[in-house]
């Protein structure tokens, strides 16, 4: 399931998204202020970040 189907002409940044005018009450509704969830964001890439590159260097290790 790592098809990506294209919905759209270009995938918005996180930045766009906090701008949009739909984002506040659903923000607020989670009890988050922008800059909580832009640094939640961040955080959650980090460590998908760090897992894949933890995954990958696993697999280079393993005889096979």
């Amino acid at each position: 399931m790592d098809e990506h189907v294209e919905c759209c002409r270009y995938e918005p940044s996180l930045e766009d998204l906090l701008a949009d005018d739909v984002m506040e009450p659903v923000l607020r509704s989670a009890g988050l202020e922008p800059q909580e969830f832009r640094d939640m964001m961040v955080e959650t890439a980090r460590r998908i970040e760090d897992r894949e590159r933890r995954i990958a260097s696993t697999e280079q290790v393993e005889p096979e």
